[in-house]
């Protein structure tokens, strides 16, 4: 707001008003002015009373003014102080209703540390019980029973008067050579099989003979020959295409059952067992439970 100057600061020239001086300094500036221009200036008589009555209302509008602003300023300044007075009221309750839920959080987490505590407490109590509970439930007669089971009582073990009862896996004795093999008990395969390696075709008095090697219980190979009796085909579902094999007999002993049975060879080196037995063997001889193995006792040869 640009101030323009009055006949008093115009009069006097050391007084300068800023164009940037609030309506207070400027009326207390101009004031001050008014004052000095009646005590300096000499006045003749008809000019008196007029200059006069208009110092005077001057000075009144200036009192106004000043009056004015003060209030103006005041008015502000209480409406700024009370804004002020809002927005800590509005904190101090934000404050209050923050301390108050850290006050219940604070509390609910010492509640659960107190009942966790006390489960652990019960739990490592429980723990503490529990041999002495198992004892009281374990009787001395159920502990003569369990070492009497432990007794392995070996025999043949028949289901009927002609069938003999065999398990997944079983022991069966081959002579000639005279050696044990595991042999594994498969309803699935048509004709009984034999591990076969370096298998190598010759004639002997114009018949089909064969000469392969064994392992025995994966210690050592023995060389065995055995007539050719026929070739099969067998298919398997890795080669549908099936592969032609060599039969050939084999005296074997299982139990009480001892005959001489059909045999391919084949290298079961990618295997488990060395010999399998088909349905060839197990037919009308043998009821098998896949449960258990090794149901029948090994044979033992006289010496």
């Amino acid at each position: 707001m640009r101030i323009v100057r009055s006949e008093a600061a115009q009069a006097n020239p050391h007084m300068g008003l800023s164009a940037t001086l609030s309506p207070l300094d400027y009326a207390s500036r101009a004031g001050s002015a008014l004052i000095t221009h009646i005590s300096m200036k000499r006045f003749d008589q008809k000019q008196t009373h007029w200059e006069t009555g208009a110092i005077i209302l001057q000075l009144l509008g200036l009192g106004l003014l000043l009056a004015g602003c003060q209030q103006a300023q005041l008015d502000a300044t209480q409406t700024q102080l009370a804004e002020i007075d809002a927005k800590i009221e509005a904190l101090e309750s934000v404050v209050g209703e923050s301390g108050t839920e850290l006050s219940e959080l604070s509390a609910s987490r010492f509640n659960d540390q107190i009942s966790l505590d006390a489960r652990l407490d019960n739990l490592m109590k429980d723990i503490d019980a529990l041999p002495q509970s198992l004892s009281k439930r374990c009787t001395a007669a159920f502990a003569r029973q369990a070492q009497c089971d432990q007794v392995t009582i070996v025999e043949r073990v028949v289901v009927s008067a002609d069938k003999m009862l065999v398990g997944e896996l079983e022991q069966v004795w081959i002579d000639p050579p005279g050696v044990y093999v595991v042999a594994r008990i498969d309803t699935g395969a048509t004709s009984s099989s034999l591990h076969a390696s370096n298998i190598v075709d010759f004639e002997r008095d114009g018949q089909d003979w064969v000469r392969f090697e064994m392992m025995v219980n994966d210690l050592h190979a023995i060389t065995i020959q055995r007539q050719v009796i026929r070739h099969a085909r067998v298919i398997q579902q890795a080669d549908p295409g099936g592969s032609r094999r060599h039969v050939v007999e084999m005296r074997v002993r299982l139990g009480d059952v001892q005959d001489t049975f059909e045999f391919t060879l084949a290298d079961r080196s990618h295997l488990e067992n060395e010999m399998i037995l088909g349905r060839n063997f197990l037919t009308d001889v043998t009821l098998i439970d896949v449960a258990r193995q090794f149901i029948q006792p090994r044979h033992e040869p006289q010496q």
